[in-house]
């Protein structure tokens, strides 16, 4: 899964730095050619094997004593001892390992972002194979490193982080793992309330899917100057498939408008502008952004009379998500709106209408 930080354009079958998720979306609805042939361009890694740090395996896995940790290396000189799919699965880099076993029941924060190269990470519970988080893409420049929030731990287990790469990649990676500490959005007063169900699983959107529901829905909005609105979003299952809720607003621009469209979520966040004059199937964002928990993002976009679609979802799916019921925030500032016309009346014609 290739997500970009920003793009101007990129196709919407699914998350790709050329082909960015909006639909609901089933992880696995990916134009895997095309994303592939794109992570490829990016595969990197020069063998390195004076600077090596974490375990090999499990077996021999580097032990995190305390919170928050950090370290670095490089993963060139190791072996190929795992795999995991999250979405993409055959990678044969070479990986390592390091453990950590908590003192006490809460949630950890795992990430590659100032890594060197096209990474993977995952976490298993105990053993190999009992997964409790993976992800391929979620930050650094070109959107291609990894980064889990929010994995829960409790005392009494040892979770295996497992430093990987995509395809083949390797090279120099950077870890950081720390408490994961929940940020809250609050509800600006005044703001649009979305009222659409709490997502779970096999969980059916017929409030604001957009594309992605049949048939397609949308949250109409006012033309305002200033647009502010509440929503819920998460991850979930359908049919034991990774999904994510994707919220679709729909304005309609009498006149030509530049808008600042910002966003701020409970958990990592995909947000991006459709061109709704297209209609459904969607080919691509006009503008799109990936922002983490509680950070900010805004989007400046000319758009010209017509209708829009505004999108905001998760940046991943399932559990790797968050739970469905986390928080966002919208507002839609700039929009070119006729005043409200306010017929002229005489008080003779106001008591005329109630005689």
């Amino acid at each position: 899964m290739k997500l970009a930080t920003s793009l101007a354009s990129a196709l919407v079958v699914c998350c790709s730095s050329v082909a960015l998720a909006i639909s609901p979306s089933l992880q696995s609805d990916v134009d895997m050619d095309e994303v592939i042939a794109e992570k490829n361009a990016n595969v990197t890694g020069v063998p390195n094997p004076e600077f090596n740090v974490g375990g090999e395996n499990i077996g021999s896995a580097v032990n995190i004593p305390a919170l928050p940790y950090s370290d670095s290396g490089n993963t060139c000189g190791f072996l190929n001892d795992y795999d995991e799919v999250c979405p993409f699965t055959g990678s044969t880099s070479p990986d390592v390992v390091y453990a950590y076993t908590p003192g006490a029941a809460g949630s950890i924060d795992v990430s590659l972002c100032n890594s060197g190269y096209d990474t993977k990470v995952y976490v298993y519970q105990n053993a190999a194979g009992n997964l409790v988080g993976c992800n391929d893409d979620a930050c650094g420049s070109d959107g291609f490193r990894s980064q889990i929030e929010g994995v829960p731990v409790s005392p009494g287990n040892t979770y295996y982080i497992v430093v990987d790469g995509y395809f083949g990649a390797c090279g120099d990676y950077e870890l950081s793992v720390q408490e994961n500490v929940p940020c809250i959005v609050s509800c600006p007063p005044g703001s649009i309330a979305e009222n659409e169900p709490v997502c779970g699983t096999n969980y059916v959107d017929t409030t604001n899917g957009g594309c992605n529901s049949t048939p397609p829905v949308f949250s109409n909005l006012a033309c305002t100057p200033a647009i502010s609105v509440c929503g819920q979003y998460g991850g979930f299952t359908f049919n034991g498939l990774d999904y994510r809720d994707t919220d679709w607003y729909q304005l309609s621009l009498p006149a030509a408008s530049n808008l600042t469209f910002c966003v701020e979520g409970e958990l990592g966040t995909l947000m991006g502008v459709i061109d709704g004059n297209l209609g459904c199937p969607v080919a691509a964002f006009l503008q799109s952004l990936v922002i983490g928990d509680c950070d900010p993002g805004c989007i400046n976009i000319a758009l010209n009379a017509g209708t829009w679609w505004f999108f905001v979802a998760t940046s991943n799916f399932g559990v790797g998500a968050g739970a469905c019921g986390s928080d966002y925030t919208f507002t839609i500032d700039g929009a070119d709106c006729p005043p409200i016309s306010v017929e002229p009346a005489s008080w003779g014609t106001i008591k005329d209408m109630y005689r």
